[in-house]
Order: C-alpha cells, then structure tokens, then sequence
C-alpha cells in the first residue's frame, strides 16, 4: 500500500464533526460511513460503477481510487505535517482564488521554500530564506458542477516557482455540502498535470450509454 492510498484513506476516515443543520442523522455522515470500512474495502470496491435508472445512466467514480495516483514529496509531507495540527486557518493568498482548509503556518512554509530553480550555468542553486514563486491557478469545488464523485472535493491548484504543479485537496465528508470538510492536503500532480491517468471526473450521457450496452453485450 502506497502512501498517497494511505493519506486518501486517512481523509476518508477524518472526523468532520457533526453540525444541528447536518441531514446525518446519527451515523449517515461520509466519515461515519467510511469509519466502518477498512482500507482494503476501499482497495477492493470497483473503481466506478455505471447504472441506469429510469431514463437517465448514472456513473459513481470512488474518490479513492480518483485520487490513489497523486504523489507525495517532502514538500508535500512537510505541509501536511504542519497542516494537521493548527490554531491559525486563517492563510492569507495575494490571488484572486481562494484557499480553504489551509493554515496561516503551512501557507507560510510554501511561501519560503528554498528556491532550487537552474541558474544559467544549468546548476541548481539554493535561496535559503527568498521567498518562493507560489501561483494559485485556480480554486475548485466539485460540487458547483458536473461530476461523477462518490464524495464532493475542494481545492485548489498551485505552481511552485514556475516549474512544479501541485494540488491541494479537502474531502467532503460531512452531510451538508457547505461544511464538513478535512484539513487539506497538499499532493504533486504527474508530469500531465492529471489527478488520474484514466479515470476522468466526469463523462457524458452518451459516454455512458455507450460503455454501459458494451457492457451488457460483454456480460
């Protein structure tokens, strides 16, 4: 078991507390649901699963296998480290998009990251204490539009001195859509700049019939 499977099933598992406006009820939160699965069910659960009901086909893609191929640096683990045990959320951004779920101290830590950039004599070269190139290209929630998701996502993508595309990434695990989230997690993108090599966020209707009656003819 890799360790960005661990860390995804980590967050598939956090607490995010239980709110009066909240439809759970008593247990029917994401968290508390996934509370009762082990790794290896979510490891052995289809990576989705395309239905129809009535007119319409349906398409569940399991955020744990969405997120299974995203990478883990020592950026990455430094900021989550720092990230999971906070008393300032409140990081401040100088870009139009948003952060959520991120600390005033693991903002920090990206914005001074050595600089490790080429010089012009192709060497690398170390800027301790300058302070990083960090770009928030775009801010996300995956429930403002199409999307196959068994679980709702928030976040945000950020290059790093020009070269390095990352992403941050909360799960919804809550009742409510607007709250109930995890602390986010920073994850490297590969070098297509994809969460998952093949398995994409959403697919259209005729998609769907499409792989669904090959499907059945295969059956």
């Amino acid at each position: 078991m890799n360790n960005t499977k661990e860390l995804v099933y980590k967050m598939l598992t956090e607490c995010t507390g239980v709110h009066m406006c909240d439809s759970g009820m008593t247990d029917s939160r994401h968290w508390q649901r996934n509370q009762k699965k082990s790794i290896e069910d979510f490891e052995n659960e289809p990576e989705e699963h395309i239905y129809k009901e009535g007119d319409y086909i349906y398409r569940d893609l399991s955020v744990y296998h969405y997120l299974s191929e995203l990478e883990l640096d020592d950026i990455c683990n430094e900021f989550n480290k720092i990230n999971s045990d906070c008393k300032d959320w409140d990081a401040k951004t100088n870009d139009d998009d948003y952060i959520f779920g991120v600390s005033k101290e693991a903002w920090e830590y990206l914005k001074y990251l050595p600089d490790t950039r080429l010089d012009n004599t192709g060497d690398r070269y170390k800027h301790l204490n300058i302070k990083a190139d960090i770009r928030v290209n775009r801010s996300f929630n995956t429930y403002n539009h199409e999307s196959d998701l068994t679980q709702t996502l928030q976040g945000a993508n950020l290059t790093i001195n020009n070269e390095d595309e990352y992403i941050l990434i909360q799960i919804h695990n809550g009742a409510d859509v607007r709250g109930g989230y995890t602390d986010a997690k920073l994850f490297k993108l590969n070098d297509d700049y994809l969460i998952h090599s093949y398995l994409f966020e959403y697919e259209e209707q005729e998609v769907l019939e499409e792989r669904l009656e090959e499907e059945l003819i295969n059956n």
